[in-house]
C-alpha cells in the first residue's frame, strides 16, 4: 500500500511509513473520517443548513487539514453567510496546500475581479463592526441605522440580521425582529441562534396561544334564533333604517378617529424619527469630512510656512552671496583643495613620529582657514566641507597635542608643554586632565595669572573629581 500522507510505497507487513514515519493505517482512517464529515457537510449545505455544514466541514479539516474539497466548500459556506474575509482565508490556505488546478483560484478571481464590489464588501464588514460597537455602547438607534445599510448591500448577512433582530427585540419591535429572523432563516435554515430568537419572538407575539384558542371557540359555537314576527304597516316611512344608517356613519367616524388616526400618526412619527436619524448620521459624516479637511488645511499651512522659511533662507543666502568677496572665496577653495595633501603629511608624520612639526603645520593651516571662516560659511557647499575639515583638524590636534604636551610636562619643559596644551584647549579640549596640566604648566612656568584661570576652571567644572582637589591645593600655593 502507499502512504496516505507522502505517497511512499509501504511493504505488506509494515504499518509505519519509512519516509515520514507516520502510522499509515491510522492516517488512512483519519482521511476516511475526514471525507465522511465532508460528505455530511455537503449534504447540509445542499439543504441550506449552513451552520451545520460549517461544523461538519471544520471537523473534516481537523481530521485532514489538506482536504481541499472541504476547505473550498467551507469558504463557499462562509461567503454565503456574508463572512467574506473568512471565506478568502480558507481559499488562500487551500491555494497554499494545492497551488495548481485548484477551484480556490476561480472563487478568489470571482470575488476580486470586481474591485468595486470587493471594496463594498469590506465597507460592509466595517459598518457591521461599527454597528456592533454602537450596540455595546448603548446607541441602539445608530446601530440599527448602520445594520440596515449593511443588509441593504448584503441581504444574506446572517450575523447582521441576527444583531438587528436582537436590537428590535430590545426596543420591543417584535414584528420587525420576526421579519429579520425569517430572512436569516432563509439563508441558514437551522441556525440555533436564529431559531432561539425566533422562538422568543413567537412567545411574545402569541403568548400561550390565547388568541388562536379564542377564535376556535367562537367558530365552534352556533346559535339559532327565530326571526321575530313584525306586523306589516303600510304607507309609513321606515325611520329605523335612517337612524341605523346615520348611527353607522357616526360609529365609523368615531372608529376612524380613535383607531386609525393614532396609527397613522404613530407611523408618521416613526418615519420622521428614522429620517431624523438618517440626517443625524449624514451630519456626523459631514462633520468628520470637515475635520479631515481642516487637518489637511493645517498640514498645507505648515508646508506653506516651511516653504516661506526656505525662500527666506535662500534670500539670505543670495544676500550674503552678493556681499562676499570672490577672491576670498577662491582662497577658501584652494585651502580646501589643499587638505588631502595635509592628510598625507599627517599620516606620514604619525608614522615617523614627527609630532611637533605636524602640529605646527596643522595649527598654521587651521589659522589660515579661520581667517576665511565667514566666507566659507556663506555658501552651503563650502560650509559643510569647512566644518568637516575643522572637526578633523581639532580631533588630530586634541589627540597628538595633548600626548606631546603631557610628555613635555613630564620632561619638565613646561613652557613648551603649555604651548601644546593651550592648542588642545583652543581645539575644544575642556576635560579635567587638559585643564589641570595646562594650569600646572603655566604655574611651573611662573605665569601664575594664567595658571589660576585654568586651575579655577577645573575646580568649577569638575568639583567632585580628584583633579579638582589637586587643583585646589595648587591654587593655595599661588600668591
Amino acid at each position: 500500500m502507499d502512504c496516505p500522507r507522502c505517497g511512499y510505497e509501504i511493504g505488506r507487513n509494515r504499518r509505519y511509513c519509512e519516509r515520514c514515519g507516520s502510522d499509515a493505517i491510522a492516517t488512512e482512517q483519519l482521511y476516511k473520517l475526514s471525507n465522511r464529515y465532508y460528505n455530511e457537510g455537503l449534504s447540509k449545505a445542499r439543504v441550506r443548513d449552513l451552520s451545520g455544514a460549517v461544523v461538519m466541514l471544520k471537523r473534516s479539516l481537523e481530521c485532514n487539514k489538506r482536504n481541499i474539497n472541504a476547505r473550498n466548500l467551507l469558504g463557499l459556506v462562509y461567503f454565503e453567510l456574508g463572512e467574506a474575509v473568512a471565506a478568502l482565508s480558507e481559499w488562500i490556505i487551500s491555494k497554499h496546500f494545492m497551488p495548481e488546478n485548484n477551484l480556490a483560484d476561480y472563487f478568489m478571481n470571482k470575488v476580486q475581479s470586481n474591485p468595486a464590489k470587493f471594496d463594498t464588501v469590506n465597507q460592509t464588514i466595517k459598518k457591521f463592526n461599527q454597528a456592533l460597537e454602537y450596540a455595546r455602547q448603548g446607541n441602539e438607534d445608530l446601530a440599527i441605522l448602520q445594520l440596515r445599510k449593511v443588509i441593504s448591500v448584503c441581504p444574506g448577512y446572517v450575523r447582521a440580521l441576527q444583531l438587528l433582530a436582537l436590537l428590535y427585540i430590545k426596543s420591543e419591535e417584535y414584528e420587525k425582529a420576526k421579519r429579520c429572523l425569517l430572512r436569516a432563516q432563509k439563508t441558514d435554515v437551522a441556525n440555533t441562534t436564529t431559531l432561539l430568537y425566533l422562538k422568543e419572538v413567537e412567545r411574545v407575539l402569541n403568548p400561550e396561544g390565547v388568541a388562536v384558542h379564542t377564535e376556535k371557540k367562537v367558530e365552534n359555537t352556533s346559535y339559532h334564533i327565530a326571526p321575530p314576527t313584525v306586523p306589516i304597516q303600510e304607507d309609513r316611512p321606515n325611520y329605523i333604517a335612517f337612524i341605523t344608517f346615520f348611527a353607522g356613519i357616526l360609529i365609523g367616524v368615531a372608529v376612524l378617529y380613535w383607531l386609525v388616526v393614532p396609527t397613522v400618526r404613530s407611523s408618521v412619527k416613526a418615519e420622521y424619527a428614522n429620517e431624523e436619524r438618517d440626517y443625524g448620521a449624514e451630519i456626523a459624516s459631514y462633520t468628520t469630512t470637515i475635520s479631515v479637511l481642516q487637518n489637511e488645511k493645517a498640514d498645507l499651512a505648515d508646508k506653506l510656512a516651511k516653504a516661506e522659511s526656505s525662500i527666506a533662507d535662500l534670500k539670505k543666502e543670495n544676500a550674503s552671496a552678493s556681499a562676499f568677496d570672490p577672491a576670498a572665496y577662491e582662497e577658501v577653495l584652494l585651502l580646501v583643495a589643499e587638505f588631502p595633501k595635509m592628510q598625507e603629511k599627517i599620516a606620514k608624520a604619525e608614522e615617523e613620529e614627527e609630532i611637533a612639526q605636524m602640529l605646527e603645520e596643522l595649527t598654521a593651516y587651521a589659522g589660515r582657514l579661520s581667517e576665511h571662516k565667514e566666507t566659507a560659511l556663506a555658501r552651503r557647499r563650502t560650509a559643510v566641507v569647512y566644518q568637516e575639515i575643522m572637526d578633523e583638524i581639532f580631533a588630530k590636534v586634541k589627540q597628538h597635542a595633548y600626548n606631546y604636551g603631557y610628555e613635555l610636562y613630564n620632561a619638565a619643559r613646561y613652557a613648551e608643554a603649555a604651548k601644546y596644551l593651550q592648542a588642545v584647549y583652543e581645539a575644544g579640549g575642556t576635560d579635567a586632565d587638559t585643564l589641570y596640566f595646562l594650569g600646572r604648566s603655566y604655574q611651573r612656568s611662573e605665569d601664575e595669572s594664567q595658571a589660576r584661570i585654568y586651575l579655577q576652571m577645573v575646580v568649577n567644572q569638575y568639583p567632585d573629581s580628584e583633579r579638582a582637589q589637586m587643583a585646589h591645593q595648587c591654587m593655595e600655593g599661588l600668591n
